[in-house]
């Protein structure tokens, strides 16, 4: 499942709501990956949205709302949160040679 946040310069309360229900709706369609397009701040240099996405993913980490994410920019062998992360076989390779950092990836 993919959806977007960024492209209709959502404020982050709206791109939090967003996020929420697009957990709550990839859990009852029974998908395991959610691809969530967040930008990086390349138009405005600021990326409050994917900030305060990753701060909300962590919460729901750890109170297992999510099983796990991984930002885009981390798909890479070397890096340790990639060579961690569990569930690489969902990304399909396509998106790993990318590397986008506009991209978080959410094991629902």
């Amino acid at each position: 499942m993919i959806r977007d946040i960024h492209s209709n310069k959502e404020t982050v309360e709206n791109a939090l709501y967003d996020l929420e229900q697009s957990i709550k709706l990839c859990k009852r369609q029974h998908d395991r990956l959610l691809v969530l397009i967040v930008g990086y701040g390349s138009n405005s240099g600021h990326h409050r949205i994917k900030t305060a996405v990753l701060e909300r993913l962590k919460e729901y980490k750890d109170k297992s709302f999510v099983k796990d994410y991984i930002e885009g920019s981390k798909l890479d062998i070397f890096d340790l949160e990639y060579q961690k992360f569990k569930y690489k076989e969902l990304i399909n390779d396509e998106d790993k040679r990318r590397k986008n950092p506009g991209i978080i990836y959410i094991i629902c």
